[in-house]
């Protein structure tokens, strides 16, 4: 098997990295480099002004919206392609365009499950017709989707039981829906710009325990990407944000740690607008997470191992 050059998480030039390494087309949706053991498809807001409508159910499958801009799709061509990409010994790869001109992002190995037809979908003309949507699984979870905050609860010499081990599978599994439907809300942390993810953390904005429902735990308006420090100083309430994007700091956090942590926490700086579905998880932080979380701490060093043991957030 060839190993290929890209991490999942990092971000690659379409025209040089990708195309100038694979070949294939250069534009649109679906690729099909000639001589080449691989399908390269893309996925990204682009593809809305075409009326696809790329996302994550709630059985951790993508839904990704074959290629074809007016009238009813085919399965010829790049739709072709992805339908027998394991009869014909391809491998899929999947990209997110991250905006025209700027690099798009590595989201791993994909292998298609299967196909149906969408009836009654709009084209780019806004003519009714029939899609097709594949259903896409990844072929292994990168360390992004692994997550850093959900890992074996007890110490390696103890054997979970079946039930533990069953309820433990699916809080990973939900978590990594979580994730997935992040990168189509967020494309970088808020505070740096960083959109790496291998430098990144999916943070949620109403806390994974405080959720009522399976839903809230795996909206992915209801989290931010954020590097690692940054994470930490909203998770524990040492910051939170306006619904127009303005930084609010607490004054409970000591001046030497700001400057120390090398990010710029300037109160009232402008980190980006919000959608509607994301401020009423961020009325919830500011009211039960903001300038409260961490006062209820009674000891840090307790907190500490138990984010290294991997306690849920």
């Amino acid at each position: 098997m060839i190993e290929l050059p890209f991490e999942v998480g990092a971000l690659y030039h379409r025209g040089r990295d990708i195309h100038g390494l694979l070949g294939g087309q250069r534009q649109g949706g679906i690729s099909t480099p000639k001589d080449q053991p691989f399908v390269i498809i893309f996925t990204g807001e682009a593809g809305k002004s075409h009326s696809y409508d790329d996302g994550w159910d709630d059985d951790n499958v993508f839904h990704y919206f074959g290629e074809g801009q007016n009238g009813d799709m085919q399965y010829t061509g790049g739709n072709r392609a992805v339908e027998n990409h394991v009869a014909d010994g391809k491998r899929l790869l999947l990209f997110q365009m991250m905006g025209h001109g700027k690099p798009c992002r590595y989201d791993g190995e994909f292998v298609k499950l299967s196909s149906y037809l969408k009836p009654n979908s709009q084209d780019t003309k806004g003519a009714l017709r029939t899609a097709i949507v594949f259903r896409l699984v990844p072929v292994s979870e990168g360390a992004f989707f692994q997550g850093t905050k959900v890992a074996e609860t007890q110490a390696p010499y103890q054997t979970l039981d079946s039930t533990v081990s069953k309820r433990l599978q699916e809080v990973r599994s939900k978590q990594s829906l979580f994730r997935r439907r992040l990168l189509s809300v967020e494309k970088q942390c808020r505070l740096t710009g960083i959109q790496d993810l291998r430098f990144l953390r999916a943070s949620h904005i109403k806390p994974w325990a405080d959720c009522i429902s399976g839903n809230e735990r795996t909206d992915g308006h209801n989290g931010m990407l954020l590097t690692p420090q940054a994470d930490l100083l909203f998770d524990r309430g040492w910051i939170t944000f306006e619904d127009k994007g303005r930084l609010v700091v607490t004054s409970d956090l000591p001046s030497d740690v700001i400057k120390r942590l090398g990010l710029n926490l300037r109160p009232g700086r402008n980190c980006g607008l919000f959608n509607d579905k994301q401020t009423s998880y961020l009325d919830y932080h500011r009211a039960q997470v903001f300038e409260r979380r961490y006062k209820k701490s009674a000891d840090p060093i307790e907190d500490l191992v138990g984010d290294l043991l991997g306690s849920v957030p």
